[in-house]
């Protein structure tokens, strides 16, 4: 596994999110839908009343895609942040966790294993949970920046979106 200092992970995640082309206002979905593209893996968010004692969040990889389960429970902003925490451990090329028999209930079909990797992170006292929320954090909030800078009328055009980043402000995902 990669050890990455907070300066290098954030000059890795900015490069990964201008290539994306993730125009704002910021939809985890598109992210999503973005990075799965980028992959060539598919990614499946879930939501699910989790128990307020355990994990807000999980990444599960299976064979055939991603699969993000967030707490339903919580406001929309919270969901997004758990989301992006679980696209942090992707995105920081972490393994997967271990898991176990409830995770097996939520979710049928998924195997033991890509379950039982999930479940190891619970809390931020590992570097990986560390780096994850750093991840998390980062897009957050040059999101909120893109979100605030960027005109409000963007073209479906890829070229002339191109001209406008190359001519326009360069706060943002830069």
């Amino acid at each position: 596994m990669q050890v990455w200092t907070s300066r290098e992970l954030e000059k890795r995640i900015r490069r990964l999110l201008r290539s994306l082309d993730v125009q704002p206002p910021l939809s985890v979905p598109d992210l999503c839908t973005a990075l799965a593209r980028h992959r060539g893996r598919h990614i499946e968010l879930r939501a699910f009343p989790l128990r307020a004692d355990g994990p807000l969040g999980a990444w599960l990889e299976t064979p055939k895609a991603d699969v993000i389960v967030f707490q339903r429970e919580t406001t929309a902003h919270h969901q997004d942040h758990i989301v992006l925490h679980e696209l942090g451990h992707i995105l920081a090329d972490h393994p997967g966790p271990p898991g176990g028999a409830v995770w097996e209930a939520l979710l049928p079909g998924l195997g033991a294993d890509a379950i039982r990797r999930a479940l190891l992170r619970c809390s931020y006292g590992t570097r990986e949970e560390q780096e994850a929320e750093l991840v998390a954090t980062i897009v957050g909030e040059w999101a909120a920046i893109l979100d605030h800078v960027t005109p409000a009328v963007q073209s479906d055009d890829l070229s002339v979106r191109r001209v406008q980043l190359a001519l326009g402000d360069h706060a943002g995902w830069l």
